[in-house]
């Protein structure tokens, strides 16, 4: 194993780093994420199992880059001998191939979340147009990377005779493809959101939640800027930069697609937002008060009512239940997670769901709870 140099200049650091800190950061949200899952009951989906081995794959790439730095990645390549020369090159080839299986992984289980959340005919398709896409980009550009060169040892190592395509045009479609998805699936769920029947903070409050998803795209700008340096440098051991946005890219983009889940930590951060109230609150309504067809809080009979009753409703009284389960605000959760024993229509999308208990009283005396 190469041994480094403390007084030789290195950018070792800039690998490590971000490696680290996102080893730490990253699965923090996506237990978050599985934990929301599992406490809502809507369950484990594909969503889930692709965000899963997205991670996996980002660490991947994070654990070949460390290995590859304990062989002179991030120092001078005229400072590495031969050997480890060889063997990091060949390391950072495996990682290249990894960073695109992670990152459109990340962008297909953002669209597996649509699916589970919206409804709109022509969204869904949207969806499934860009899946297709994404996917069979995926397989293409994992493969460019693996064939990038005949015979494929060229990759990582220059003196072997052959052909190589070219790196930087093939980094620059890959960065292309990569800021446009991000534009198109950021845009895509704001209109129906946007035209849903939640409450306006709800709504605006759910638009940035997705919007957050800016943040991958600025990185993808700010690795992009860095690719013809990286890719054209005669020094490839050193100049790394490219390599420590790539870390920074693949999991900012698995915490951006973890945020709409993780529903704890947004009630304690903005409660008077996102937390659902349990607060329970009553009021008596008289038949003697005009009926007014905007406001839904009470219910009057109407004469026709009235005549087939046997007795004369004086008032009813309706509180939001608190002791049930099926009172819920359903905002991001799958729509197949609603109680299947409760009068509620099951129904797909982002919804609130509240129970009320109804209680008549007549003119014998008597009540009655609905």
């Amino acid at each position: 194993m190469f041994e480094m140099n403390s007084h030789v200049e290195s950018n070792v650091v800039d690998i490590e780093i971000p490696c680290f800190v996102f080893f730490a950061l990253t699965p923090l949200f996506l237990s978050i994420r599985i934990l929301s899952r599992l406490k809502t009951g809507s369950g484990i989906g594909w969503d889930d199992g692709t965000i899963i081995v997205s991670w996996a794959f980002a660490q991947t790439v994070s654990g070949l880059l460390i290995a590859a730095c304990k062989h002179g990645f991030g120092q001078h390549i005229y400072n590495i001998p031969a050997q480890d020369q060889t063997l990091a090159l060949k390391l950072y080839y495996v990682a290249q191939a990894f960073y695109k299986l992670t990152l459109n992984l990340t962008k297909a289980s953002i669209l597996l979340l649509y699916l589970r959340i919206f409804l709109q005919r022509w969204f869904r398709i949207s969806c499934y147009v860009l899946l297709g896409i994404i996917s069979s980009y995926m397989l293409a550009t994992a493969a460019s990377s693996i064939w990038q060169c005949t015979p494929i040892s060229r990759a990582w190592d220059k003196s072997v005779p052959g052909t190589c395509i070219s790196i930087t045009s093939n980094w620059y479609a890959n960065a292309g493809f990569s800021i446009a998805t991000d534009i198109i699936i950021l845009v895509l769920p704001m209109q129906p959101i946007f035209r849903s029947n939640l409450p306006p903070k709800q709504k605006w409050a759910l638009m940035i939640v997705f919007a957050l998803g800016i943040f991958v795209t600025i990185t993808s700008i700010l690795r992009m800027q860095t690719i013809d340096f990286s890719s054209t440098s005669s020094d490839p051991t050193y100049d790394v930069a490219s390599s420590t946005w790539t870390v920074i890219e693949e999991n900012v983009a698995i915490i951006c697609a973890c945020l709409p889940m993780c529903k704890v930590p947004l009630n304690w951060l903005f409660p008077s937002v996102f937390m659902s109230t349990s607060k329970r609150t009553s009021s008596s309504y008289k038949p003697s008060q005009p009926t007014n067809n905007s406001g839904r809080n009470y219910w009057a009979p109407t004469r026709g009512d009235s005549e087939m009753l046997s007795t004369r409703v004086t008032s009813v009284q309706g509180c939001k239940s608190t002791g049930s389960s099926n009172s819920q605000e359903y905002m991001l959760e799958e729509t197949g997670s609603l109680d299947r024993s409760s009068d509620v229509e099951e129904v797909r999308g982002i919804r609130k769901v509240i129970q009320y208990d109804i209680t008549v009283h007549t003119s014998g005396g008597s009540k009655e709870s609905v």
